[in-house]
């Protein structure tokens, strides 16, 4: 068989049909179907397997995302008893920080490095391969002081529909590949899964303003991730823009 360079250990070697979003979220999300219902612009759902993969990585590499991020991001959501409720947000028990943030940025990575149609609007250029040496080196900290995520924030939600035009358990069940919003400067990718958006904010500007600031991120602020804030589908202009348009398509 023909032997490439594995995009993340940059290695030759024989590469594997990779998944860009884990095959495990698929599963999830599909709740035992075969199929899932594919919404796309001005057409009406269109129920079909959805599985986007390339060849991306070598076996070791895939083995590696799986046992150091990927077991633990997809089942980080759906351990009820992992879960603590409240009114206005949900607070996880047990949470890794550094599994929580690369799990979700080797997702981006891969979006950004692929080839295909779907994930052609994320192109995060210089800075993959400063994701890709982060991801390899399972470490948050690049360039001596500075740290991934002084200048990639992710930041994630619990989607809600207040009015109940789309019930829970179908929130729970609708995915959306990652996608970009924003300008050049001030960069917005948005994820969603199990009823869970994943805002990845990529600002140039403020990246500039880090040589000159002296305080960074600490482990407390971090640690506040745990608590994620529900947001009502009104409260987004994203939202609004992907829920309205999918509560029409559903009608038609």
């Amino acid at each position: 068989m023909k032997m490439e360079i594995c995009r993340l250990c940059n290695k030759e070697a024989i590469l594997q049909r990779s998944h860009i979003v884990p095959s495990s979220v698929f599963k999830s999300v599909k709740a035992g179907e075969s199929q899932l219902y594919v919404f796309e612009e001005h057409t009406k759902p269109v129920y079909r397997n959805v599985d986007p993969k390339e060849k991306l990585l070598c076996r070791d590499c895939e083995q590696f995302l799986s046992v150091n991020y990927e077991q633990y991001g997809t089942a980080f959501t759906k351990n009820p008893k992992n879960v603590v409720k409240y009114k206005e947000h949900i607070g996880f028990k047990k949470f890794d920080y550094k599994k929580w943030y690369l799990y979700h940025l080797s997702i981006l990575w891969r979006a950004s490095i692929s080839s295909l149609k779907e994930f052609s609007s994320i192109e995060l250029g210089d800075f993959d391969q400063i994701l890709r040496q982060c991801i390899l080196a399972n470490c948050l900290h690049w360039g001596g002081s500075l740290s991934l995520d002084d200048f990639i924030n992710i930041t994630m939600f619990r989607v809600i529909d207040k009015s109940s035009r789309i019930e829970d358990n179908a929130i729970k069940n609708i995915m959306l590949n990652p996608v970009r919003k924003g300008d050049n400067d001030d960069v917005l990718f948005f994820f969603m899964t199990n009823g869970f958006l994943v805002q990845f904010r990529l600002n140039k500007n403020h990246i500039e303003q880090l040589r000159y600031k002296t305080e960074r991120r600490t482990d407390l602020d971090r640690n506040m991730q745990r608590f994620v804030r529900k947001v009502d589908i009104t409260e987004s202009a994203f939202l609004v823009d992907n829920f309205n348009w999918l509560i029409e398509q559903v009608k038609s």
